[in-house]
């Protein structure tokens, strides 16, 4: 018995060699990053059979079955083609990766506070006569969420056509008990879940998340950032303004850009329902007002190439005198942590903006390390001192801005489905700017933990953050 014992034993070891075995030639095949690499060889090693059943449902990076979900073709306007600069170097790069995304003439606007973000949404909403398609990670009954919810329904019942995506983790709960949106389907509208959890748990597939926030109305009017449908976010008309709503960023914007993102909700849709909605040209009465270029960077598992984070490095080595990051969770990639320490030493200001507590403390104890080493070798943080700042941007000089639904994280540039835009006007990046000097202002100097053990579990969670 004991010896058919050490038989069984010798038997699973020598399974769980094969199938580490395996599992890294299929990292390698994806070539991954040394930094997730490392991170997904130690959780193996350390949990036996454990750590290969997380990987098969967790681990994937890229679609594998790509016929399901195709690949996202953008294509430029004739009359955007950049000269010189940044611009000109980030058209050249897109290209390359065969997103043809820089447009000209948009028009981009964005309030400061989160009760007139929710009134000029709504009323944008309202202003609907043909169409409303909303993408969103996070969609939430609360009491703005059931106000968002009804007002659908109206337009719905009017002959509007809605649409609503969600993604399946992000909006559990609806996920859940999805008879509460039985009043959208009876007026008309139609609503979908982004990743089912049951189709999708044994395919490689459950851990890509569609974290992009869409929200189109009639083909011509865009809302687009970081805020999800609910009360963090949004000062909702029915609750008196109050302290405690995420700091968190939500752009308005018309123009030729609309196109782009019509074609990914449109795409991500038909992966979600198989049904082809129509591809419909944006048209303009007038020239919009806005000026300079914008670039529309779509990324996540049906990007061939990793342009988002292309795009990030090259911003960065692009600038001469200074650099802003704001970010909820900064756990970057090793190669822009050198590419940022590279730019302090030649001279340029990098600055960090964070939220002193964020929502997730592993995400808290995971960006501990980098923010100590960014410190050390001379940037400068801010911690935002008054709650959640959820917002995503980054500054470099005066020349361009990045902005969208993407935090500096290993997950949102590598593994979730994103998108993220670059302006190069100085009027808007002159706005930010100013949004920025006010965030500083509500926010203390980063000094870290002294005590060993935090010291320790950020050096752990460093280790571990790639495959959160």
């Amino acid at each position: 018995m004991q010896y058919e014992t050490s038989e069984l034993v010798i038997g699973l070891y020598l399974l769980n060699i094969v199938l580490v075995l395996i599992t890294i030639f299929h990292m390698l095949y994806q070539r991954r990053s040394p930094q997730n690499l490392v991170a997904w060889i130690l959780a193996l090693i350390l949990l036996p059979f454990v750590g290969i059943f997380f990987y098969v449902i967790f681990g994937s990076r890229k679609l594998l079955y790509k016929k399901n979900k195709p690949n996202i073709s953008l294509e430029a306007r004739l009359d955007a083609h950049p000269k010189k600069g940044l611009a000109k170097l980030n058209d050249t790069l897109l290209s390359a990766n065969q997103i043809n995304s820089t447009t000209a003439g948009n028009k981009i606007t964005f309030h400061q506070s989160a009760v007139e973000t929710y009134q000029q949404f709504v009323q944008t909403l309202e202003s609907a006569e043909s169409q409303i398609y909303l993408e969103t990670y996070s969609f939430e009954l609360d009491i703005t969420g059931q106000e968002i919810l009804a007002l659908l329904v109206r337009k719905a019942s009017a002959g509007v056509k809605v649409r609503l995506l969600m993604d399946a983790v992000g909006s559990l709960s609806i996920y859940r008990n999805q008879q509460q949106l039985n009043a959208l389907t009876d007026a008309g509208g139609q609503y979908s879940f982004f990743q089912p959890l049951f189709k999708n748990i044994l395919n490689s597939q459950l851990n890509l998340r569609n974290h992009r926030k869409i929200y189109l109305i009639d083909s011509r009017t865009l809302f687009t950032g970081g805020m999800n449908l609910s009360n963090n976010y949004f000062g909702s008309q029915i609750n008196e303004p109050k302290e405690g709503y995420w700091v968190d960023l939500l752009f308005k914007m018309e123009g030729p850009i609309v196109d782009h993102y019509q074609k990914i909700f449109n795409e991500d849709w038909h992966y979600t329902t198989q049904e082809r909605l129509l591809v419909e040209k944006t048209s303009f009465s007038e020239p919009t007002t806005g000026r300079g270029f914008m670039q529309t960077i779509p990324s996540g598992p049906d990007i061939n190439s990793d342009t988002l984070f292309e795009s990030i490095l090259q911003s960065i080595y692009f600038a001469k005198r200074q650099i802003v990051i704001v970010t909820p969770y900064f756990i970057p990639d090793s190669a822009i942590v050198n590419a940022l320490m590279i730019a302090i030493k030649r001279g340029v200001k990098v600055i960090l903006i964070t939220p002193e507590t964020s929502d997730h403390l592993i995400f808290d104890l995971g960006r501990g390390s980098f923010m100590r080493e960014f410190l050390e070798h001379g940037g400068e943080i801010h911690c935002y001192a008054h709650g959640m700042m959820h917002a995503k941007l980054v500054l470099i000089d005066d020349k361009a801005a990045l902005f969208g639904s993407a935090n500096l994280d290993y997950r949102s540039l590598f593994i979730n489905y994103e998108v993220t835009n670059i302006t190069y006007s100085k009027q808007f990046i002159t706005l930010l700017s100013d949004w920025i000097d006010n965030l500083i202002s509500q926010s203390v100097t980063y000094q870290p933990a002294d005590t060993k053990l935090r010291l320790l579990l950020e050096n752990l969670a460093r280790t571990i953050a790639p495959i959160l």
